[in-house]
């Protein structure tokens, strides 16, 4: 079934908040996730939508999720 972007942004946005601080999921991971919820999503879309919701990427959450 078809889903809105604005649905899989949502997901996008929930899986990053939901991450284990020490496995951070990179766009691959979300997408694969994604993919296992039967929502067809390419690694570059996940990409655009985690900047368009001002998220930083996997490298930059790392460092800031690790405690010092």
């Amino acid at each position: 079934q078809m889903h809105s972007a604005e649905t899989v942004r949502h997901r996008v946005q929930s899986l990053i908040a939901a991450e284990n601080p020490h496995n951070i999921l990179s766009d691959d991971s979300v997408a694969a996730l994604l993919q296992k919820e039967g929502i067809d999503i390419a690694r570059r879309t996940v990409a655009k939508y985690r900047e368009a919701l001002r998220i930083p990427g996997s490298a930059q959450r790392k460092r800031e999720k690790m405690p010092a």
